[in-house]
């Protein structure tokens, strides 16, 4: 991980790239809001870095990793994770989030914040690979996005 550096020499807990992608200044407020919501409830220490790319390279790292030849719209990369403390990746499909808010109905920057949710969640330790799981990751989801303008609202899909 690259590691910008805060003042004291430690590490930001959310580092945002966001290459060729423009974020407007509110919404990567908005990330670094949720970020802090997340840790809190979970009681968590978190240090990420959110990664914004395209479909190519995508398609690239989920097939690496998951062996699935497509691109998906949010991929979480634990780093190290102990009780207390995640650290780890979160790469972002821009084009596949702008895709998804249309389809569902979502403004760009809402699924953004709901992705951005999930990735964090994802290295906080929370999976959705039962109906149980599910049901409570995106319970979770839709309580720390409240009043961020941004829903999430189809915990059958991710």
């Amino acid at each position: 991980m690259s590691g910008l550096k805060a003042a004291g020499g430690r590490r930001k807990p959310v580092e945002i790239f966001t290459g060729r992608y423009r974020l407007p200044s509110s919404l990567k407020k908005k990330i670094l809001t949720l970020s802090k919501r997340i840790t809190k409830g979970e009681r968590k220490n978190l240090s990420t870095s959110l990664i914004f790319i395209g479909d190519a390279e995508m398609r690239k790292l989920n097939r690496r990793f998951r062996g699935k030849n497509k691109t998906t719209d949010v991929l979480s990369f634990p780093i190290e994770t102990n009780g207390k403390k995640a650290e780890g990746e979160i790469y972002i499909s821009f084009p596949q989030a702008k895709r998804q808010a249309r389809l569902f109905g979502n403004q760009t920057e809402g699924e953004i914040l709901r992705l951005s949710a999930h990735g964090f969640l994802h290295l906080l330790g929370h999976d959705h690979h039962t109906a149980g799981e599910r049901k409570e990751m995106f319970t979770r989801e839709e309580e720390y996005l409240k009043g961020l303008e941004a829903a999430s609202s189809r915990g059958e899909k991710c």
